[in-house]
């Protein structure tokens, strides 16, 4: 089958959130918005065709999952990930952060130090703080577009009595998929200093040529026991809305402490549609996912080129993997606001303000590429037009 990533589909008067929260967030109604973090692309046929079938019934009452649905979550980390999951270890929630904040609330107490590192996924700084939390930074260090962990400082953290460590696996915003070597050494340090380790996989199967994710939790037994990895088909499969995640736990003993802290929470299953869709799109999304990808590459080329072949001062980082690209407004001599002013009043283009991942986000930008070719060549555009 064959899959058109380059349609363009209107989104407007759809109650989609990139397009209602444009006044808001860019002090306007008519930028493009190519922020928020789900595609314009229409998801894996068959899972339309799944929940039509499944409303068909027209009841939905309280839902569960079985056998099957746990076989489609394992069976495709162990096909795409080489990950071997144990059904038994995983628990359903709406949603990785949902799932951070039960993690927090079980593994730490009031005040222990918790390790991020920015620029990172903004939620990870509440998700700590939320919870009277020490917030400790171990900021990514930039060299020339790629970044790299600073493991001297990371085991300083860990020997001043860190407590868990958040991992972005792989980063978003940067779209660094790290590698064995570099996963090894983290998980040596958890393990050597008795850290917990919370990984946010979410964007594992959205990697580029040439590069592979990895599992942290697949290392060795020693990290294993340490690690809870949080993964979901929301972002690969552009299912967000229907919100639906999970957990998987190092063991019994301390799944079950997971599933008491998610029924706290009021997140002890998931909705109707949730469970039909996960279901759908792990048994037949994988030749959608690969097109997907070819053309997530076609368009971070695009982004590239266009900037290569301008005046404009700015760059994008190194991505390799998530369809989410790291934009460098350093070299064009302005301060942040000036910046995002440019960006929203002379491009009128709606971007995510560097700033909220980290101060070392500053005179950055993220740049959602996941639309067809048009769009982001217009977005491109539109951006050079106003820094060339």
């Amino acid at each position: 089958m064959t899959y058109d990533f380059k349609q363009f589909i209107d989104r407007e008067n759809t109650r989609a959130a990139k397009f209602v929260f444009r006044e808001k967030l860019f002090g306007r109604s008519d930028v493009l918005p190519l922020w928020v973090a789900d595609m314009d692309f229409s998801s894996v046929p068959e899972l339309q065709e799944a929940l039509i079938e499944r409303a068909k019934h027209n009841i939905y009452g309280y839902t569960m999952y079985d056998d099957e649905i746990l076989n489609a979550v394992t069976n495709w980390l162990k096909e795409r990930h080489d990950y071997d999951v144990d059904s038994e270890l995983l628990s359903f929630s709406p949603g990785v952060i949902p799932s951070l904040h039960a993690l927090v609330q079980i593994f730490t107490e009031e005040n222990d130090q918790i390790v991020i590192q920015p620029p990172v996924y903004p939620p990870f700084f509440s998700v700590v703080k939320a919870h009277n939390r020490e917030l400790v930074e171990n900021p990514l260090i930039n060299e020339n577009g790629h970044y790299k962990m600073d493991f001297d400082h990371l085991e300083e953290t860990f020997k001043n009595g860190a407590k868990a460590f958040i991992l972005c696996s792989p980063h978003n915003p940067v779209g660094r998929v790290w590698t064995k070597g570099e996963l090894q050494t983290l998980a040596d340090l958890c393990v050597k200093y008795d850290v917990y380790l919370f990984s946010d996989e979410i964007h594992a199967d959205i990697i580029f040529n040439g590069h592979k994710h990895l599992a942290v939790a697949t290392l060795n037994e020693q990290i294993a026991e340490k690690t809870f990895t949080l993964m979901a088909p929301s972002k690969t499969f552009n299912i967000a809305g229907l919100q639906a995640s999970y957990v998987i736990s190092p063991n019994k003993e301390l799944k079950e402490k997971v599933d008491q802290q998610l029924m706290r929470q009021g997140f002890s299953m998931l909705n109707t549609f949730a469970y039909t869709a996960l279901e759908a799109v792990y048994k037949h999304g994988a030749d959608w996912l690969d097109a997907l990808i070819e053309q997530l590459e076609e368009n971070k080329q695009l982004i590239d080129q266009k900037l290569e072949e301008s005046n404009a001062p700015i760059t994008s980082v190194q991505t390799e993997g998530t369809y989410l690209v790291w934009l460098d407004f350093s070299k064009t001599g302005l301060d942040h606001d000036e910046i995002k002013r440019k960006l929203n009043d002379e491009a009128k283009v709606g971007l995510n303000d560097g700033k909220s991942f980290g101060e070392q986000g500053e005179q950055f930008m993220r740049i959602n590429i996941a639309s067809p070719p048009s769009t982001i060549e217009e977005g491109i555009d539109r951006i050079i037009k106003a820094f060339e």
